[in-house]
């Protein structure tokens, strides 16, 4: 929704973040993978190849240079892939803490953006219900 507003570097890091942290609850789900597919087509690229999987946290320290605006974007991003499947595990919880953390904010505003997401979430299912109504 936001990708847009990033820079290529920016753009790459997101992936990278975005594919790791799916993979943190032991799995790829199709939800998470459709929505990673989305955001390769967000960030105008379809073919991008993974390539920082192993340093996520040099990705980290990367993206953390990024403008608040910008480390907000990526936070928010990450909550859709992570919300694709109804739920934030641990582990993905974990690693959001240490990830918002390590961007310089404080817990209460990676939670004020993950409660953002699920209303949005809920919103969007509440519009398809509403036009597929019979």
């Amino acid at each position: 929704m936001y990708l847009s507003e990033l820079n290529i570097g920016e753009k790459k890091n997101f992936l990278e973040l975005a594919h790791f942290s799916m993979g943190l609850n032991g799995t790829h789900k199709d939800e998470e993978l459709e929505v990673f597919q989305s955001f390769m087509h967000e960030c105008e690229l379809p073919s991008y190849e993974l390539s920082k999987q192993q340093n996520i946290e040099g990705v980290t320290k990367v993206i953390s240079k990024s403008s608040n605006k910008n480390k907000r974007i990526v936070l928010l991003e990450l909550f859709g892939i992570l919300l694709a499947d109804g739920d934030v595990c641990e582990e993905e919880s974990n690693f959001m803490s240490k990830l918002s953390a390590a961007m310089g904010f404080e817990e209460y505003e990676m939670k004020k953006i993950h409660r953002w997401v699920l209303a949005m979430n809920d919103l969007y299912l509440e519009g398809q219900q509403l036009i597929n109504k019979e």
